[in-house]
């Protein structure tokens, strides 16, 4: 056995009832959002991109949340000012709004200009990850664009370089294999969520979880992979077990006609 695998393991043994507190944290909140989380983004015919995306704490976790944090009662969880912060300098992605209209939900709307540019800024999105592209069938069908999305182990610290609001100290403690230089495999993972973090009893609700993207085109989309279509509507449901490992890459891809 590697000797990273078992120093992990050992980590994980000597800070096992800090990280519980974390992914007790998150695990409730998903499940009592209804044990998902939306994306929901929109492309425009120039290209232009605008993404909707919500955290919300239940009423519930939020008295055990600010403990944690070591807020006060009734004091935000979320700081706008450090969302704003996260975007100064940047050029390709916008904060359009952030808000707080609760202590314990934050909205956030980013605008990207051009899809293009962001994707060839190297320093947010890693070489593969998104592919954006005209493609000119043979013959007189019109063009068409592509978009497609691969999320590996390779490229997954990158994510959290898009999504305004994620606080990577609850990541960090999670030690998602996605994240880790030498990750354990998706078993032992397993395994640690079942005796250190969640419980077996629970792991049920736990894969439930998941992720829900929702991409909608200027124009009818004509095929796709990785998800379903409706008219201009792609639809993917990620569950949150292969998020956080990662070991088999995800990706979709989707075309419309230009």
């Amino acid at each position: 056995m590697r000797l990273g695998a078992n120093q992990k393991r050992n980590g994980w043994r000597s800070v096992v009832s800090f990280i519980s507190i974390i992914a007790l944290i998150v695990f409730i909140s998903f499940s009592v959002t209804s044990c998902s989380g939306n994306l929901d983004a929109t492309i425009k015919g120039d290209s232009s991109v605008r993404a909707a995306i919500r955290l919300d704490i239940p009423d519930a976790l939020s008295v055990r949340v600010r403990q944690f944090v070591g807020l006060k009662p009734q004091e935000p969880l979320f700081s706008t000012e450090t969302v704003r912060k996260q975007f100064l300098g940047q050029t390709n992605i916008a904060l359009v709004d952030v808000s707080s209209p609760t202590p314990d939900i934050l909205t956030s709307v980013v605008w990207v200009q051009n899809l293009e540019a962001l994707i060839a800024d190297t320093s947010l999105v890693p070489m593969g990850m998104i592919c954006y592209q005209k493609i000119s069938p043979p013959g007189q069908s019109p063009a068409m664009r592509e978009l497609s999305v691969n999320l590996s182990r390779e490229n997954a610290p990158a994510m959290l370089k898009l999504f305004p609001g994620i606080d990577r100290r609850i990541i960090d403690s999670l030690s998602p294999p996605a994240l880790e230089a030498d990750p354990v495999s998706a078993a032992e993972y397993r395994l640690n969520l079942e005796q250190l973090i969640i419980g077996k009893k629970n792991m049920p609700a736990f894969d439930a979880c998941a992720v829900n993207i929702a991409i909608t085109t200027p124009k009818m989309i004509v095929s796709a992979t990785g998800g379903s279509i409706s008219g201009t509507v792609f639809r993917m449901r990620i569950p949150l077990f292969a998020l956080l490992t990662l070991e088999k890459p995800i990706s979709f891809s989707l075309r419309w006609h230009e």
